[in-house]
């Protein structure tokens, strides 16, 4: 048996307005369903996983760097491991105050 289609299904709901389903059309109903659960499923967690990276990567290139009595973005600052070379950024950056705006670390981790 094929995997039914969207199109499909929804025939099948249709269907069940008018009465009963048959075994098999229930059968049907059951696997699509299961199928498009799984799939937004796996979609979630993909997603997930890559703002994850995304974050472990930007914390990566935004680290904090102590410069006197304020703790500066290396990256947005230009640290160059002596001195900056830029406008001196207090950390966290505006870059990683977006990403938890949109990425909050509870839901990415």
């Amino acid at each position: 048996m094929t995997r039914p289609t969207v199109a499909q299904l929804l025939n099948i709901a249709d269907r069940a307005d008018r009465g009963p389903l048959r075994p098999v059309e229930v059968a049907r109903l059951r696997e699509g369903i299961t199928r498009l659960s799984q799939r937004r499923t796996n979609h979630a967690a993909a997603w997930g996983a890559r703002a994850a990276a995304l974050r472990r990567k930007l914390a990566d290139l935004h680290y904090p760097v102590q410069r006197g009595s304020i703790a500066a973005c290396a990256e947005c600052s230009g640290w160059n491991g002596r001195h900056c070379t830029g406008l001196v950024t207090p950390w966290p950056c505006p870059t990683l105050d977006a990403l938890d705006d949109h990425f909050p670390k509870g839901r990415t981790a």
